[in-house]
C-alpha cells in the first residue's frame, strides 16, 4: 500500500478558466467536426438532386462515400489519439510518487553498497596503515 505522505496535494481547479476551456474546446474541436459532417450530408443530398448524367451522379455519390469513409477512419484515429493522451495524462499524475519511491530505494541500495564496501576494505586499510606507520617509525 503506497504511503500517501509523499503525494503532493491536488490543486483545486479554477472554475472560470475551466469554463473558458470548455467553451473553447466546443468552438475549436466539436463545432468544426459537426459543421464538416453537415457539409458532407448537404453535399450528398445536393448530388442526389442535381441534374446531370446518371453515371456522373453515381460517380459523385461514390466519391462522397469514399471521402466519408476516410473521414470515419480519421475520426477513429483521432479518438484513439485522444484516449492515448488521456491515459498518458493519468500516467504522468501517478508517476512522480512511484519514481520517488524508486529513488528512495535506489538511495538505500547505494548506502548499503557503500557500507558493504567499507566493511570489505577495512582489513586492507588496517594492514596498509600498520605498514605505513611501521615505515614512518623506521625513517625516524
Amino acid at each position: 500500500m503506497p504511503d500517501n505522505s509523499f503525494i503532493p496535494p491536488e490543486k483545486p481547479r479554477n472554475p472560470i478558466t475551466q469554463e473558458a476551456h470548455r467553451r473553447q474546446s466546443f468552438w475549436q474541436i466539436y463545432f468544426p467536426l459537426i459543421l464538416t459532417g453537415i457539409l458532407i450530408l448537404v453535399a450528398i443530398v445536393a448530388t442526389l438532386f442535381l441534374d446531370g448524367t446518371r453515371a456522373s451522379k453515381w460517380a459523385d455519390i461514390s466519391l462522397l462515400y469514399m471521402v466519408s469513409l476516410a473521414m470515419i477512419a480519421f475520426l477513429i484515429i483521432s479518438i484513439f489519439l485522444v484516449v492515448i493522451v488521456i491515459y498518458t495524462a493519468k500516467l504522468l499524475k501517478a508517476t512522480p510518487y512511484y519514481f520517488f519511491v524508486f529513488q528512495k530505494y535506489a538511495y538505500l541500495m547505494e548506502q548499503r553498497a557503500k557500507n558493504a564496501s567499507n566493511v570489505a576494505v577495512e582489513p586492507f586499510y588496517r594492514i596498509h596503515s600498520f605498514f605505513a606507520g611501521f615505515r614512518a617509525l623506521r625513517r625516524k
